[in-house]
Protein backbone atom coordinates (compact mmCIF):
# COMPACT_ATOMS: atom_id res chain seq x y z
CA UNK A 1 0.00 0.00 0.00
CA UNK A 2 1.48 3.47 -1.30
CA UNK A 3 1.61 6.36 0.95
CA UNK A 4 2.20 9.86 0.21
CA UNK A 5 3.66 12.73 2.81
CA UNK A 6 2.05 16.22 2.39
CA UNK A 7 4.42 18.52 3.87
CA UNK A 8 2.92 20.82 6.37
CA UNK A 9 4.27 24.20 3.91
CA UNK A 10 2.43 22.61 0.92
CA UNK A 11 -0.96 21.35 3.25
CA UNK A 12 -3.16 24.44 2.46
CA UNK A 13 -2.30 24.57 -1.40
CA UNK A 14 -2.95 20.58 -1.69
CA UNK A 15 -5.99 20.29 0.33
CA UNK A 16 -7.47 22.17 -2.49
CA UNK A 17 -6.76 19.53 -5.18
CA UNK A 18 -6.84 16.57 -2.79
CA UNK A 19 -10.49 15.83 -4.13
CA UNK A 20 -9.59 15.32 -7.36
CA UNK A 21 -6.62 13.53 -6.61
CA UNK A 22 -9.12 11.01 -4.58
CA UNK A 23 -11.77 11.01 -7.15
CA UNK A 24 -8.45 9.99 -9.80
CA UNK A 25 -7.76 7.58 -7.39
CA UNK A 26 -10.93 5.57 -6.24
CA UNK A 27 -11.61 5.72 -10.62
CA UNK A 28 -7.97 3.65 -11.17
CA UNK A 29 -7.76 1.59 -7.94
CA UNK A 30 -11.90 0.99 -7.42
CA UNK A 31 -11.68 -2.81 -7.26
CA UNK A 32 -8.17 -2.65 -5.09
CA UNK A 33 -8.69 -2.63 -1.48
CA UNK A 34 -6.80 0.19 0.23
CA UNK A 35 -5.78 2.25 -2.67
CA UNK A 36 -3.82 5.24 -2.11
CA UNK A 37 -3.40 6.97 1.28
CA UNK A 38 -2.68 10.78 1.96
CA UNK A 39 -1.59 11.58 5.31
CA UNK A 40 0.69 14.31 6.86
CA UNK A 41 4.10 13.18 7.50
CA UNK A 42 5.62 9.12 7.24
CA UNK A 43 5.54 7.83 11.04
CA UNK A 44 3.35 10.84 12.31
CA UNK A 45 0.14 10.01 14.49
CA UNK A 46 -2.62 8.97 11.99
CA UNK A 47 -5.24 8.48 14.19
CA UNK A 48 -4.33 12.60 16.03
CA UNK A 49 -4.93 13.55 12.19
CA UNK A 50 -7.21 11.46 11.16
CA UNK A 51 -9.35 13.87 8.79
CA UNK A 52 -6.04 14.16 6.32
CA UNK A 53 -6.18 10.76 5.87
CA UNK A 54 -7.83 9.17 3.03
CA UNK A 55 -8.12 5.77 1.45
CA UNK A 56 -10.58 4.04 -2.01
CA UNK A 57 -12.60 1.43 0.46
CA UNK A 58 -13.38 -2.31 0.00
CA UNK A 59 -15.88 -1.32 -2.45
CA UNK A 60 -14.14 1.50 -4.41
CA UNK A 61 -16.04 4.59 -2.23
CA UNK A 62 -13.58 7.27 -1.22
CA UNK A 63 -12.98 6.92 2.94
CA UNK A 64 -11.56 9.51 4.68
CA UNK A 65 -11.22 10.25 8.87
CA UNK A 66 -11.31 8.08 11.53
CA UNK A 67 -12.80 5.06 9.34
CA UNK A 68 -9.91 5.54 7.13
CA UNK A 69 -7.20 4.65 9.72
CA UNK A 70 -9.35 1.99 11.08
CA UNK A 71 -9.12 0.30 7.36
CA UNK A 72 -5.55 1.27 7.83
CA UNK A 73 -4.47 -1.05 10.39
CA UNK A 74 -6.99 -3.66 9.36
CA UNK A 75 -5.03 -4.13 6.42
CA UNK A 76 -1.42 -3.83 7.59
CA UNK A 77 -2.69 -6.68 10.13
CA UNK A 78 -3.66 -8.34 7.50
CA UNK A 79 -0.20 -7.78 5.60
CA UNK A 80 1.16 -9.14 8.60
CA UNK A 81 -0.10 -12.38 8.68
CA UNK A 82 0.47 -12.90 5.35
CA UNK A 83 3.91 -12.14 5.50
CA UNK A 84 4.79 -14.40 8.59
CA UNK A 85 2.94 -16.69 6.57
CA UNK A 86 5.86 -16.58 4.28
CA UNK A 87 3.61 -14.67 1.79
CA UNK A 88 0.41 -16.77 2.29
CA UNK A 89 -3.05 -16.62 3.60
CA UNK A 90 -3.81 -19.12 6.12
CA UNK A 91 -6.88 -21.36 5.03
CA UNK A 92 -8.47 -24.25 7.21
CA UNK A 93 -9.58 -26.44 4.38
CA UNK A 94 -11.16 -29.04 7.02
CA UNK A 95 -13.74 -25.95 7.32
CA UNK A 96 -13.96 -24.04 4.25
CA UNK A 97 -12.94 -26.56 1.02
CA UNK A 98 -14.14 -23.94 -1.33
CA UNK A 99 -10.93 -22.51 -1.10
CA UNK A 100 -8.63 -25.06 -2.16
CA UNK A 101 -7.82 -23.43 -5.25
CA UNK A 102 -6.71 -20.14 -3.62
CA UNK A 103 -4.85 -21.86 -0.66
CA UNK A 104 -1.82 -21.28 -1.84
CA UNK A 105 -2.21 -17.84 -3.51
CA UNK A 106 -0.83 -14.85 -2.32
CA UNK A 107 -2.84 -12.09 -1.82
CA UNK A 108 -1.81 -10.00 -4.60
CA UNK A 109 -1.92 -13.17 -6.97
CA UNK A 110 -3.59 -11.84 -10.29
CA UNK A 111 -6.61 -15.44 -9.77
CA UNK A 112 -7.58 -13.31 -7.08
CA UNK A 113 -8.04 -10.15 -8.71
CA UNK A 114 -9.52 -11.14 -11.97
CA UNK A 115 -13.36 -10.96 -12.43
CA UNK A 116 -15.10 -14.06 -12.72
CA UNK A 117 -15.42 -16.36 -15.78
CA UNK A 118 -17.66 -18.97 -16.47
CA UNK A 119 -16.12 -21.45 -19.41
CA UNK A 120 -19.67 -22.61 -20.49
CA UNK A 121 -22.57 -21.22 -21.96
CA UNK A 122 -24.99 -19.57 -19.52
CA UNK A 123 -28.44 -20.87 -18.60
CA UNK A 124 -28.75 -19.28 -15.37
CA UNK A 125 -32.60 -19.33 -14.92
CA UNK A 126 -33.29 -22.00 -17.82
CA UNK A 127 -35.14 -25.04 -16.37
CA UNK A 128 -32.66 -27.82 -17.23
CA UNK A 129 -35.47 -30.18 -18.97
CA UNK A 130 -35.71 -27.61 -21.64
CA UNK A 131 -31.97 -27.20 -21.93
CA UNK A 132 -31.38 -31.49 -22.50
CA UNK A 133 -34.56 -32.05 -23.58
CA UNK A 134 -35.76 -33.93 -20.91
CA UNK A 135 -33.89 -36.41 -18.57
CA UNK A 136 -29.66 -35.25 -17.64
CA UNK A 137 -28.45 -38.51 -19.49
CA UNK A 138 -25.45 -40.31 -17.93
CA UNK A 139 -24.10 -43.33 -19.67
CA UNK A 140 -23.70 -45.44 -16.07
CA UNK A 141 -23.55 -44.93 -12.35
CA UNK A 142 -20.26 -45.97 -11.10
CA UNK A 143 -21.57 -46.36 -7.68
CA UNK A 144 -24.87 -46.71 -6.39
CA UNK A 145 -27.80 -45.17 -8.76
CA UNK A 146 -30.01 -42.40 -7.09
CA UNK A 147 -33.79 -42.71 -6.81
CA UNK A 148 -36.02 -40.23 -8.42
CA UNK A 149 -37.45 -40.17 -4.83
CA UNK A 150 -33.65 -38.92 -3.91
CA UNK A 151 -34.38 -35.67 -5.46
CA UNK A 152 -37.66 -34.38 -4.32
CA UNK A 153 -37.63 -31.41 -2.50
CA UNK A 154 -34.12 -30.85 -2.64
CA UNK A 155 -31.23 -28.51 -4.69
CA UNK A 156 -29.68 -30.96 -6.60
CA UNK A 157 -25.81 -29.72 -8.02
CA UNK A 158 -24.70 -31.37 -11.18
CA UNK A 159 -20.61 -31.41 -11.54
CA UNK A 160 -18.99 -31.89 -14.94
CA UNK A 161 -15.32 -33.21 -15.02
CA UNK A 162 -12.73 -35.75 -15.52
CA UNK A 163 -9.53 -37.21 -13.99
CA UNK A 164 -7.02 -35.79 -16.08
CA UNK A 165 -7.85 -32.29 -15.23
CA UNK A 166 -6.15 -31.05 -11.79
CA UNK A 167 -8.98 -28.55 -10.49
CA UNK A 168 -11.36 -31.13 -10.84
CA UNK A 169 -9.68 -33.50 -8.68
CA UNK A 170 -9.02 -30.98 -5.92
CA UNK A 171 -12.70 -30.64 -6.04
CA UNK A 172 -14.29 -33.50 -5.25
CA UNK A 173 -13.30 -33.62 -1.45
CA UNK A 174 -15.32 -29.92 -1.52
CA UNK A 175 -18.37 -31.83 -3.21
CA UNK A 176 -18.01 -35.04 -0.17
CA UNK A 177 -18.07 -31.92 2.30
CA UNK A 178 -21.06 -29.79 0.95
CA UNK A 179 -23.15 -33.62 0.53
CA UNK A 180 -22.29 -34.22 4.32
CA UNK A 181 -23.07 -30.92 5.28
CA UNK A 182 -26.32 -30.35 3.56
CA UNK A 183 -27.74 -33.56 3.20
CA UNK A 184 -31.23 -32.52 4.07
CA UNK A 185 -31.25 -29.29 1.29
CA UNK A 186 -28.49 -31.43 -1.35
CA UNK A 187 -28.02 -33.89 -3.52
CA UNK A 188 -24.66 -33.57 -5.00
CA UNK A 189 -24.72 -35.89 -8.80
CA UNK A 190 -21.31 -35.63 -10.53
CA UNK A 191 -21.05 -36.65 -14.03
CA UNK A 192 -17.22 -37.59 -14.96
CA UNK A 193 -16.60 -37.71 -19.20
CA UNK A 194 -13.47 -40.35 -18.45
CA UNK A 195 -14.55 -43.90 -17.48
CA UNK A 196 -14.69 -45.62 -14.42
CA UNK A 197 -11.50 -46.98 -14.71
CA UNK A 198 -9.79 -43.55 -15.11
CA UNK A 199 -11.26 -42.68 -11.98
CA UNK A 200 -10.33 -45.53 -9.60
CA UNK A 201 -6.87 -44.91 -10.98
CA UNK A 202 -6.51 -40.96 -10.64
CA UNK A 203 -2.60 -39.95 -9.98
CA UNK A 204 -3.73 -37.96 -6.89
CA UNK A 205 -6.93 -36.92 -5.16
CA UNK A 206 -8.46 -40.66 -5.52
CA UNK A 207 -11.85 -40.79 -5.23
CA UNK A 208 -13.73 -43.76 -2.97
CA UNK A 209 -16.57 -44.50 -4.69
CA UNK A 210 -17.84 -46.64 -1.85
CA UNK A 211 -17.61 -43.74 0.80
CA UNK A 212 -18.41 -40.47 -1.23
CA UNK A 213 -22.01 -39.14 -0.30
CA UNK A 214 -22.45 -38.27 -3.76
CA UNK A 215 -23.91 -40.25 -6.70
CA UNK A 216 -20.75 -40.81 -9.29
CA UNK A 217 -22.09 -40.97 -12.93
CA UNK A 218 -19.83 -41.57 -16.11
CA UNK A 219 -20.72 -40.53 -19.65
CA UNK A 220 -17.71 -40.95 -22.19
CA UNK A 221 -20.61 -39.03 -24.37
CA UNK A 222 -20.10 -35.82 -22.69
CA UNK A 223 -23.53 -35.32 -23.18
CA UNK A 224 -24.61 -32.67 -20.54
CA UNK A 225 -21.59 -30.89 -20.93
CA UNK A 226 -22.07 -30.45 -24.85
CA UNK A 227 -25.51 -29.26 -24.34
CA UNK A 228 -24.15 -26.53 -21.70
CA UNK A 229 -21.81 -25.62 -24.00
CA UNK A 230 -18.67 -26.64 -21.44
CA UNK A 231 -15.29 -25.63 -22.15
CA UNK A 232 -13.53 -25.37 -18.99
CA UNK A 233 -13.75 -27.52 -16.16
CA UNK A 234 -14.98 -28.40 -13.29
CA UNK A 235 -18.23 -26.95 -14.19
CA UNK A 236 -21.50 -27.24 -12.20
CA UNK A 237 -25.23 -26.03 -12.11
CA UNK A 238 -27.00 -25.79 -9.15
CA UNK A 239 -30.85 -26.97 -9.64
CA UNK A 240 -33.69 -25.72 -7.19
CA UNK A 241 -36.61 -27.93 -6.35
CA UNK A 242 -39.85 -26.60 -8.25
CA UNK A 243 -39.09 -26.31 -11.60
CA UNK A 244 -35.52 -27.92 -11.80
CA UNK A 245 -33.96 -23.82 -13.05
CA UNK A 246 -30.60 -23.18 -12.77
CA UNK A 247 -30.03 -20.60 -10.15
CA UNK A 248 -25.93 -20.58 -9.88
CA UNK A 249 -23.88 -22.07 -12.77
CA UNK A 250 -19.66 -21.78 -12.84
CA UNK A 251 -16.48 -23.19 -11.11
CA UNK A 252 -17.71 -24.23 -7.65
CA UNK A 253 -13.63 -23.48 -6.00
CA UNK A 254 -12.89 -20.91 -8.77
CA UNK A 255 -11.21 -17.79 -6.29
CA UNK A 256 -13.13 -14.86 -5.28
CA UNK A 257 -16.26 -16.66 -6.73
CA UNK A 258 -16.61 -20.19 -4.73
CA UNK A 259 -20.05 -21.37 -4.30
CA UNK A 260 -19.04 -20.81 -0.26
CA UNK A 261 -21.52 -21.63 2.48
CA UNK A 262 -22.89 -18.55 2.85
CA UNK A 263 -23.80 -19.02 -1.10
CA UNK A 264 -25.73 -21.73 -0.40
CA UNK A 265 -27.24 -20.79 2.59
CA UNK A 266 -29.02 -18.06 1.00
CA UNK A 267 -30.23 -19.62 -2.07
CA UNK A 268 -31.46 -22.72 0.66
CA UNK A 269 -33.26 -20.27 2.70
CA UNK A 270 -35.78 -19.91 0.10
CA UNK A 271 -36.06 -23.58 -0.78
CA UNK A 272 -36.43 -24.36 2.66
CA UNK A 273 -39.32 -21.55 2.78
CA UNK A 274 -40.96 -23.09 0.14
CA UNK A 275 -41.03 -26.47 1.36
CA UNK A 276 -42.70 -25.34 4.65
CA UNK A 277 -45.64 -23.59 2.34
CA UNK A 278 -46.13 -26.27 1.00
CA UNK A 279 -45.15 -25.39 -2.28
CA UNK A 280 -42.88 -27.88 -3.77
CA UNK A 281 -43.85 -30.78 -6.34
CA UNK A 282 -44.23 -34.41 -4.90
CA UNK A 283 -42.33 -35.30 -7.72
CA UNK A 284 -38.61 -33.74 -8.62
CA UNK A 285 -38.40 -31.94 -11.68
CA UNK A 286 -34.63 -32.93 -11.91
CA UNK A 287 -34.43 -36.20 -13.29
CA UNK A 288 -31.92 -38.57 -14.76
CA UNK A 289 -31.64 -41.42 -17.35
CA UNK A 290 -28.77 -43.91 -17.95
CA UNK A 291 -28.50 -44.88 -21.77
CA UNK A 292 -25.32 -45.44 -23.99
CA UNK A 293 -24.27 -42.14 -25.94
CA UNK A 294 -25.46 -42.70 -29.72
CA UNK A 295 -22.72 -42.28 -32.67
CA UNK A 296 -23.92 -39.29 -33.75
CA UNK A 297 -23.47 -37.91 -29.94
CA UNK A 298 -20.10 -38.86 -29.87
CA UNK A 299 -19.57 -37.63 -33.35
CA UNK A 300 -20.57 -34.62 -31.60
CA UNK A 301 -18.49 -34.46 -28.58
CA UNK A 302 -16.61 -31.59 -27.78
CA UNK A 303 -13.21 -32.80 -26.73
CA UNK A 304 -11.82 -30.30 -24.06
CA UNK A 305 -8.12 -30.05 -23.61
CA UNK A 306 -5.75 -28.51 -21.27
CA UNK A 307 -5.63 -25.97 -23.42
CA UNK A 308 -9.70 -25.21 -22.37
CA UNK A 309 -8.84 -25.72 -18.63
CA UNK A 310 -7.12 -22.86 -16.88
CA UNK A 311 -5.66 -24.51 -13.88
CA UNK A 312 -4.53 -22.82 -11.03
CA UNK A 313 -2.11 -23.48 -8.11
CA UNK A 314 -3.39 -24.32 -5.56
CA UNK A 315 -2.92 -28.00 -4.00
CA UNK A 316 -0.43 -29.96 -5.73
CA UNK A 317 -1.88 -31.70 -9.00
CA UNK A 318 0.48 -34.58 -8.71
Amino acid sequence: MKSYAVGNEKRAKNRKSKTARVGLAGFALATVFGGFVWADEPGTNAAADAGDVCVVGPNGEVVCGEEAVAILNGANVAEAEVAANGGKRKIDLTKTPWLVESVNLPDNHPALLRDRIVWADSYLWCAIEDVVGGAIPVERWANKAPKPEDFVGKYVLVEMWATWCPPCRRSLPYLDFIAKKYKDDLVVVSICETDEEAIRNMPSGRLDLDKVEYFVAVDTGRRLANKLGVRGIPHAILLEPSVGGVVWEGTPTAPRYELDDKTLEKIFKIGRKMKEDGRLPEVSPVKFVASEPTDEERATRRNVGTNDVKDVPGEPSR
